[in-house]
């Protein structure tokens, strides 16, 4: 297989990389983001929220009172999920602990945040709305992607020519200053193995910049540009790289996504 260059698209103050294979694609240049808050709704099945006030709603099923935890009072219970009438701890996933847990019940894969399970899903479910299979989540990957986001926010390696996919010498990694020309391509790329089991190349897609960045938009940004697109959906260039594995990383306004066509080792 031949080895993907990087595609580059400048989106509303959000840069938006893809390492990944094939020939230089031209993104078509800047475009919205498409990705707007929520204005209404609170949780509690009726459509007042937040726009209206707190007056209704608290996401225990009644229009009126209560916290969430299934009974119509507010005197006890936090709608934690941890079986308690403290607000001390819980997170929604059934044990007493802050730890993991995204509050549907299961515990996250070691490695794995919230938001980039939700990246993921958000993938998975895009991806399934155009006939294609959904790819494992990948505990290593998560890892990779949520190290480099944090590399991103406290050390800024991309600066000047070295964009998005570069690496500081601030971590146990070999440092890496992805330039234009692709010559430090194999230095990303081989970032899963540095740092994880995992078995084979990584390929990024990476948005960040301009403040802050949800799930959410982060997708949003990848599925406007036709080679982020493509990568999502194995896709032109992309048609021999049968994903096996994807993970994901949001922190502090940067958000990643590796894909590897391997299985993870590690779950």
């Amino acid at each position: 297989m031949r080895t993907p260059s990087l595609v580059l698209l400048a989106l509303s103050s959000v840069a938006c990389y893809a390492g990944v294979a094939g020939p230089d694609v031209n993104d078509g240049g800047p475009t919205e983001t498409g990705a707007t808050a929520s204005s209404t709704g609170d949780g509690d099945g009726d459509p007042t929220g937040p726009t209206s006030g707190p007056s209704t709603g608290d996401g225990d099923g009644d229009p009126q009172t209560g916290d969430g935890d299934g009974d119509p009072t507010t005197s006890s219970g936090d709608g934690d999920g941890d079986g308690d009438p403290t607000t001390t701890t819980g997170d929604g996933d059934g044990d007493p602990t802050t730890t993991s847990g995204d509050g549907d019940g299961d515990p996250l894969p070691e490695g794995c945040t919230a938001e980039g399970v939700e990246i993921v899903e958000l993938i998975n479910a895009y991806r399934m709305d155009n006939g294609k299979p959904a790819i494992p989540l990948s505990p290593s990957l998560c890892i990779v992607g949520q190290t480099h986001v944090i590399d991103l926010a406290d050390n800024s390696p991309n600066q000047g020519e070295c964009n998005l996919h570069s690496w500081s010498d601030q971590g146990p990694w070999q440092p890496c200053c992805y330039t234009p020309d692709h010559a430090q391509s194999s230095c990303m790329w081989s970032k899963p193995g540095e740092l994880t089991v995992y078995p084979g190349n990584g390929y990024e897609n990476a948005a960040g910049g301009g403040g802050g960045i949800s799930p959410g938009q982060a997708v949003n940004l990848w599925q406007g540009s036709p080679g982020h697109n493509d990568v999502m959906l194995n896709q032109g260039i992309w048609q021999d790289y049968p994903w096996g594995a994807v993970g994901a990383g949001l922190y502090q306004g940067y958000a990643v996504v590796w894909f590897g066509v391997e299985p993870d080792p590690a779950g």
